[in-house]
């Protein structure tokens, strides 16, 4: 209803409604929120001020409201109060400057578009009890509701002034959609530094050279322990634990009923996104899917939901299906941006927002949820139950250990001792450090806070420290030297000086290749030649567009200068000089070009010069908002109260854990 209750009013910008957008959801979730507890109450009620925005007031409720709201839309990632202080401080400005401007929405405004939402279209008299429950879902209360409301016509208008004299010429939009539509078959080469190291070898005069230059880079600031210690390995002790059928049986039962579910099934309806400009006309257009799906509730027919999958997916895969899933989806907590997830915490017969993921637009529905027998879930029960009961005993041998390395310090005489207990050999327990200090990458045990944190303590040789859990176990550990803060020796950095000259030798040489390359590929045909010579790798990008990403994984990167020069490439062509983006050069070959199509311009002319008039209206209003703003921060008109906004954040009241990973 909200999309539709937007679209009747005037086109609104995009900055307008990430404002005003964020707010209302924001306050419908919070309306529709639990008890928060006395301390939560207190907070959305208080009328203490956070900020004042040209004489107009942010409150430290307000603030809350909106913050609480917020992390909940996010499944309970703690918001930065700070950051939800800024939306309200763009929100007040729009409200200011209109009222400056004398924009403020009238009365009259505000009452017409509310008579637009709300009167039936059947020809009935507007319903005023129903306009009243549902602006008070909404917002809170009506008179909050039609503040927003008047906010939100107030800056449309002031919107609409600032930038009445944008305009795009028929020019300009030719030459984007010249420059967005011309396909390239491409062949380039990325070098960089990190790509030339790996065929350079410092000499040791190198490594002395550039240690002696930056000692102090390498001075060990911080104690050097060298540490023997008697490892307990918990998969060792679990090997030999036996698992009785009964013992499963127990654990299944008492496993709660969202544990004794495979997964879901589900349908999709997904629309693909052409190009990241056409991202919110499509997204309009799954808002107006969900709208249609939901109109009789939030719970959605299958039947409703494999119709319009049939008629609206462009997934060729699972269309035809009506959107059905090619399987069960379950719990995949190493991969919580998977949109199927988002499943597995819907009720049958629910449909998602849309999720935006990869140039895609999905729309889930939920279907049943697929039992876990005992059969299928032994397997998984047993492994949990023995870690468990294994990680229980190797803590309780551990400190057994402990207890008699303290009493006689001979840790070859306390691993033969506990050996078979622990299922290991004495060899295979008894472990040395070389000597370390706080950050170090320790063999067999990683970068560990509870190992620096257990060894931090023990001060005298044949001291010996209380267990440590460490990877795959206990650890208990006996210092056996140290060594005072120092210059490091060259010797001991002489390994991790090794990649840091081969890389600031490689930056002196990428320029240098990056020249020579150029020089030698005079065509398309002869750059392979000229890049294999330097012991690079030549590359291709078909039918690549610009402003797509070129290279690969991470590394694939754009900038203007990259785009103009491969536009200016004519078939055939090689960039004449090498495009520096960073510490990298680019040097790219056009193998094949195809001009953008002029009768899809003309089919596309009007929506293509709305569309950059309107990104140019936005950036022109963006650019009055941050000037606007400037002009009240110098003027002392923007004061903002940090204590009251730092106790929001001193407590932060848990949602769940899908965002804060």
């Amino acid at each position: 209803k909200m999309l539709k209750f937007f679209n009747r009013l005037e086109r609104t910008r995009n900055f307008v409604l990430l404002i005003f957008g964020l707010l209302m959801v924001a306050s419908l979730i919070f309306f529709y929120a639990p008890t928060r507890g006395d301390l939560g109450a207190n907070l959305a009620r208080s009328e203490e001020t956070a900020a004042v925005v040209g004489g107009e007031k942010i409150t430290v409720g307000e603030v809350y409201r909106q913050k609480e709201a917020v992390s909940q839309m996010f499944q309970g990632r703690p918001f930065p109060a700070s950051r939800i202080l800024e939306t309200l401080i763009q929100s007040r400005i729009l409200r200011v400057e209109a009222a400056r401007l004398g924009l403020t929405a009238s009365d009259a405004e505000v009452a017409q578009a509310i008579r637009q939402q709300f009167t039936p279209t059947d020809g009935s008299a507007f319903d005023q009890q129903r306009y009243e429950e549902y602006a008070t879902q909404q917002a809170g209360s009506v008179a909050a509701f039609e503040a927003d409301l008047r906010d939100r016509i107030s800056a449309e208008k002031l919107q609409a002034y600032v930038t009445a004299g944008v305009f795009v010429s028929e020019e300009e939009v030719l030459e984007d959609f010249r420059k967005r539509n011309t396909k390239f078959d491409l062949a380039y080469v990325v070098i960089s530094p990190s790509e030339i190291a790996k065929n350079i070898t410092p000499t040791e005069e190198q490594l002395r050279d550039y240690f002696e230059k930056n000692k102090q880079a390498y001075y060990i600031s911080s104690p050097q322990k060298k540490i023997k210690y008697i490892y307990v390995n918990t998969a060792k002790i679990g090997e030999k634990l036996q698992i009785s059928e009964e013992d499963l049986r127990a654990e299944y039962d008492k496993l709660p009923a969202d544990k004794k579910i495979a997964g879901v099934n589900g349908r999709e309806l997904v629309l693909r996104i052409p190009k990241p400009d056409m991202e919110a006309t499509v997204m309009e257009k799954a808002n107006q899917i969900v709208a249609d799906l939901r109109k009789n509730g939030t719970t959605v027919n299958e039947q409703a939901f494999i119709d319009a999958a049939k008629g609206q997916s462009e997934n060729p895969a699972t269309a035809p299906l009506g959107g059905q899933l090619p399987g069960v989806v379950r719990d995949n907590p190493n991969n919580p941006t998977d949109p199927y997830q988002r499943l597995l915490k819907m009720q049958q017969g629910e449909i998602s927002e849309p999720i935006v993921y990869k140039g895609r637009i999905f729309i889930l529905w939920r279907g049943e949820a697929v039992p876990k027998s005992f059969e299928n879930a032994k397997k998984e029960i047993e492994v949990s139950l023995r870690n468990r009961r294994a990680y229980a005993q190797a803590a309780e041998i551990a400190q057994k250990i402990d207890d008699a390395l303290k009493s006689n310090k001979d840790v070859e005489a306390v691993a033969r001792q506990f050996a078979a207990e622990a299922n290991s050999t004495p060899e295979e327990m008894i472990r040395e450090t070389d000597y370390v200090k706080p950050g170090d990458d320790v063999p067999n045990i990683g970068v560990s806070p509870q190992f620096e944190d257990g060894i931090a303590m023990l001060v005298n040789k044949g001291d010996v420290g209380e267990k440590i859990p460490i990877v795959g176990g206990f650890a208990i550990p006996m210092l056996v030297d140290k060594k005072e803060p120092r210059d490091a020796t060259f010797e001991e950095v002489r390994n991790k000086l090794v990649d840091v000259v081969k890389l600031e030798l490689a930056k002196g040489k990428v320029k240098e290749i990056a020249d020579e390359i150029t020089s030698a590929a005079t065509s398309a045909d002869s750059l392979a030649a000229a890049v294999s010579a330097k012991g690079l790798k030549l590359e291709e990008a078909k039918s690549f567009t610009l402003g797509t990403p070129l290279g690969s994984g991470n590394d694939a990167t754009t900038s203007s200068a990259l785009n103009d020069a491969i536009y200016a490439l004519k078939q055939g062509e090689v960039t004449k000089t090498p495009v520096q983006i960073g510490d990298a050069y680019y040097i790219v070959a056009a193998k094949s070009r195809s001009e953008a199509s002029m009768e899809e311009y003309a089919k596309q002319r009007s929506e293509l010069m709305e569309s950059m008039l309107a990104e140019r209206r936005n950036a022109v209003f963006m650019d009055y908002l941050s000037a606007a703003r400037q002009r009240l921060e110098a003027a002392g008109e923007i004061k903002i109260y940090k204590d009251a906004i730092a106790k929001l954040d001193e407590k932060d009241l848990p949602f769940g854990d899908l965002l804060g990973q």
